[in-house]
């Protein structure tokens, strides 16, 4: 039986107004326009003048609700990239993270990708950039990540001295080198990847 947890990820990231409630549809524009933006030129000319026409609002409208493009960015994304990822929880964490591994490569091998890599890219020399990517989507999917793999080793299905800080940094290494090249995460890749992956993970009994 396989059923699904819940996302690692937090559910809203721009601060909720006081006041009168906001308006869905204006809010939801905005987020579709940076989206848009961002799969176009990137992360380095994402900018709130650009959004809010693509939106069609005052930038104002956007103030309001993001302080600033980098947190309008980072909702964005999420927003589109979440629900590509397969979190689920079935008898075999082996199955699980496989699931997880290989929809991680298939969502970023395409625009998400391509945003992904100029965030990383623009993280190597602006401590913001690369605080939010750390705080709201990398350490959050490291941690569920980890959770499978501990599920494994307490089901008997991993090793017992099985070092996950290294299989995750061999995971997400491969993946992000990849990204930054400009190289395919394809299906054919991302299982050659799960299974050299899960080849480390299991026990040396054979079993």
């Amino acid at each position: 039986m396989k059923t699904e947890t819940a996302p690692p990820f937090v559910e809203s990231h721009s601060p909720r107004a006081t006041g009168r409630p906001r308006d869905e549809g204006v809010h939801r524009a905005i987020l579709d326009a940076a989206y848009a933006i961002l799969v176009e030129v990137g992360l380095k000319h994402f900018s709130i003048d650009a959004v809010a026409a693509k939106a069609n609002v005052a930038r104002t409208t956007i103030y309001r609700r993001w302080p600033d493009k980098m947190q309008l960015m980072n909702e964005s994304f999420l927003r589109a990239f979440e629900p590509t990822l397969e979190f689920s929880s079935t008898h075999s964490p082996r199955d699980d993270f496989r699931a997880l591994v290989i929809s991680l490569a298939r969502t970023l091998n395409g625009p998400n990708g391509r945003i992904a890599a100029s965030v990383v890219a623009q993280a190597q020399s602006d401590p913001k950039t690369q605080e939010m990517f750390l705080k709201n989507f990398s350490e959050p999917l490291r941690k569920h990540s980890t959770a499978l793999l501990q599920a494994g080793i307490d089901k008997k299905e991993f090793r017992e001295d099985l070092n996950i800080a290294r299989i995750l940094d061999a995971a997400v290494g491969a993946v992000y080198f990849r990204l930054l090249f400009g190289q395919s995460t394809g299906p054919a890749w991302a299982h050659q990847l799960v299974d050299t992956l899960l080849e480390g993970c299991y026990r040396k009994d054979g079993q």
